[in-house]
């Protein structure tokens, strides 16, 4: 992604954000046990198998490729059947980054939650760490709408993610 590109949408999510501001976190969500759904398709995000957005620039001069694939493959985390959307990462060809997102959606709204990364980060060709990586339901985490941490890369993808009128969403908690 493009320096550019990740001004404009850093710039979106800076307005989102400020326009929340004054309101209280929105905390819990009425999202019935039997209510959740893998695959989804609201004005904002389309969570259905084989979706794909390719986006390309160029980076401190490098060739730089951001490949975001929503797979045919779901995982259950924190109880709930999720749908994989795979992120990778090339820098002048090499992958730098591979994770699997976790998002589910309510049937009844179609607002979509997210639950999760795994990450797998590259150097030189070589797995080097997994920083980053969180699930809903493990050491604390619960799931909740993207925060600006991640919504910049995901924002020209996902840019709704979990809108809801009104509310001023919490982003996912992921403890230390």
């Amino acid at each position: 992604m493009t320096a550019a590109m990740k001004r404009i949408l850093l710039f979106i999510m800076a307005a989102t954000l400020a326009a929340a501001a004054e309101k209280p976190f929105t905390g819990k969500f009425a999202v019935a046990p039997g209510e959740w759904s893998s695959t989804c398709s609201n004005a904002y995000f389309i969570l259905e198998p084989g979706r794909t957005l390719v986006l390309e620039g160029k980076e401190g001069g490098k060739h730089t490729v951001l490949t975001v694939t929503v797979l045919d493959e779901t995982v259950k985390v924190a109880g709930v059947e999720t749908r994989v959307v795979e992120e990778r990462e090339t820098v002048n060809g090499q992958l730098v980054e591979l994770s699997r997102n976790y998002f589910a959606a309510s049937t009844k709204t179609k607002d979509i939650y997210y639950f999760g990364e795994d990450v797998d980060m590259y150097r030189n060709g070589k797995l080097t760490g997994h920083a980053g990586s969180w699930r809903a339901g493990e050491k604390g985490a619960t799931f909740g709408f993207d925060d600006a941490r991640h919504a910049a890369r995901r924002a020209a993808v996902l840019p709704g993610v979990g809108g809801r009128c009104g509310a001023r969403p919490r982003r996912d908690h992921q403890p230390d």
